[in-house]
């Protein structure tokens, strides 16, 4: 008698992607890796995985500072 029960293993991988690109994203190519982190948090999303939400914001929030920083930092840099 065979058992059709499968334990249900819930992936993260695409979440935690995404929770890395947008941790990159504060401090190198802000477009780059946040719109990347994001695509991922999405996809995760879709995907129904648990730490999708937090891969979206921390993407969305390395976007956002890692702009502001990149804009102050030339700013800065260059004299404007």
């Amino acid at each position: 008698m065979s058992n059709s029960y499968e334990p249900r293993t819930e992936s993260n991988t695409l979440s935690i992607v995404g929770i890395v690109l947008g941790c990159v994203a504060f401090l190198f190519c802000p477009p780059g890796f946040g719109i990347a982190g994001i695509v991922c948090g999405i996809v995760a999303k879709n995907q129904g995985q648990r730490l999708a939400p937090t891969a979206i914001g921390v993407s969305i929030a390395g976007l956002v500072v890692g702009m502001a920083l990149s804009l102050m930092f030339f700013r800065g840099m260059y004299g404007g």
